[in-house]
This record gives structure tokens, C-alpha cells and sequence, in this order.
């Protein structure tokens, strides 16, 4: 038994559920055979009540913003960083329903990188940093070597954010399409992002870079010889007097995302370090 139940519910997320059914699908991942559902359509109806309740919050909120901060705004609030540590805040992981060797090393993985209290002060962390690119002083005009992100850089799995989704869209058919009452229900759950990001929004490198570079090229492969590892390679061009010069960043890591990011990221980086007389961003 997984003690999946309106109690439960209430406990953890702060919502008594009338038909517990909705929870049970949110909390079921495909390769669960035992159950008829899966979280997937539960996911992508959260994530569009999520988005549209920040951004009426925001709208309202920030009325000097610009549509430029309204959107790194809202970003930060809804990326992956930001829902798995609220995931992981909720322990929402400990009752997924799988059957799956992959995801279970996923998330084995993901937590054992931890020591002791490291996870909470993970969680309680409200910045968006996965690694400080501007420490990265092994990339030169010269060399720009393969950076590995293991022990680097928190690498949170993609199903933690998905959790957070579902368990919104849950919420939200089983109140009845209420979308005040899932506003009521998860606005604790954002508030403390949503404090420390609009006093400064993050700006997202993976945008400042495709703005500096409209052609750059971008690659994600799974790792040769070892598929729970991708390989996220950003290349960057220059031309002087008709001649192109490229720089290429390679990043390997457990996720995806987090490896195009920190590309991303140590692209910017080194344009600003080397390649931008002066640059505003």
C-alpha cells in the first residue's frame, strides 16, 4: 500500500482531496503497471494552470515591469530548479509509483549526491544557480575543454518538476476547475521564489545567448557508451574582415537540460569575458 489518500494529501500539500483518484494519477509513472493512469496528462494541465496564475500575479503585481522582466520572472518561477525544490520540500518523490531501474538510479542517484542536511539546504536555497559559470576560468581563446558536472553542480531530475505539475492539475479538477482555490492551495508553496526573484529577476543565460547569437548551433547527444549521460555542446561564432571563428563549449551531465544551461551559461560567460567590448546584459 502506498498510503496514497485524501489524508495524505492534506498532510503534504495542504489539500484534502474528494476523489483521491486524481492524487493516485498524479503520483503514477508510466512503467506502473498497477494502475490504469499516469501523470503525464495531469502535468500538462498543471503547467498551464501554474502559468497562467503567475502570470496574472505577476501582471498585477508588477505593474512597472516590462514584458522583458514579466517573462524572466516567470520563468524563474516555473523552471525545473525552482518546482524540484519545491518537489523535494513536499517529499512528493517518496510516493511516486514506478517500476522503472532507470528512474529509480535517476533518483538515487540525485539524492545520494547529498550528505546529511545538504537537501534541505538545497531546497531552502532560493537562488537559481546550478553552477558559477564565472568560476569557470578553464575556458580560453585557446582551450575550452569538456566540463563534467559531477559533484559540480546539482543536476535535479526533470520528473521532480513534473511532480509539481501534476499534482497542480490534480488539484484543479478535483476542486472543481477552481482556480482560485489551486491559487490558495500552492501560492506558499511559491511565495518565497517569488519574493527573492522580483526584487531582481534572473535573467536566463540559454536567452541572453540566443539574443547575442541568433545562428548559434546547439546539440544535445546521449554520452558514447553510457546512455544516462548527455553530452550539450553550444557553439558560437564570430566574423572578422569575412573570417569565422568558432567556439565551441561541451557539457556532460546526468540532465539534459542542466548540461545546456551550464553550455549556455559558460558561453556567455566567456562572450563577455572575451568577445563583448561592452555589453549590457
Amino acid at each position: 500500500s502506498s498510503g496514497i489518500n485524501a489524508e495524505y494529501g492534506d498532510d503534504t500539500i495542504g489539500y484534502k482531496f474528494n476523489e483521491p483518484l486524481y492524487l493516485l494519477e498524479a503520483l503514477t509513472h508510466a512503467s506502473f503497471e498497477d494502475v490504469e493512469a499516469c501523470y503525464q496528462r495531469l502535468e500538462f494541465l498543471g503547467d498551464a494552470v501554474l502559468d497562467v496564475l503567475m502570470v496574472f500575479h505577476i501582471y498585477e503585481d508588477k505593474p512597472h515591469y516590462d514584458q522583458g522582466q514579466m517573462s524572466d520572472l516567470l520563468s524563474s518561477l516555473v523552471c525545473n530548479t525552482t518546482l524540484s525544490k519545491i518537489c523535494t520540500k513536499l517529499q512528493l518523490y517518496k510516493s511516486l509509483l514506478y517500476d522503472s531501474p532507470e528512474l529509480y538510479n535517476v533518483l538515487a542517484r540525485f539524492l545520494s549526491s547529498f550528505e546529511a542536511d545538504q537537501l534541505k539546504d538545497w531546497y531552502k536555497d532560493l537562488s537559481l544557480d546550478r553552477v558559477f559559470v564565472h568560476t569557470i576560468e578553464t575556458d580560453t581563446l585557446d582551450e575550452r575543454p569538456v566540463l563534467n558536472l559531477d559533484n559540480k553542480v546539482v543536476q535535479a531530475p526533470k520528473i521532480l518538476g513534473d511532480l509539481v505539475e501534476s499534482i497542480i492539475g490534480a488539484i484543479y479538477l478535483d476542486s472543481g476547475e477552481d482556480i482560485f482555490k489551486v491559487r490558495d492551495v500552492i501560492w506558499g508553496w511559491f511565495e518565497p521564489f517569488y519574493e527573492s526573484f522580483s526584487t531582481d529577476p534572473p535573467k536566463n543565460p540559454k536567452a541572453i545567448i540566443n539574443e547575442l547569437y541568433p545562428g548559434l548551433k546547439k546539440t544535445i547527444m546521449s554520452y558514447p557508451g553510457d546512455h544516462y549521460r548527455f553530452v550539450a555542446t553550444v557553439t558560437i561564432a564570430t566574423r572578422d574582415d569575412n573570417k569565422v571563428t568558432s567556439y565551441e563549449f561541451k557539457t556532460v551531465g546526468w540532465e539534459k537540460e542542466t548540461a545546456f544551461e551550464v553550455s549556455c551559461g559558460r558561453a556567455l560567460h566567456f562572450h563577455r569575458k572575451y568577445l563583448a567590448n561592452d555589453i549590457s546584459n
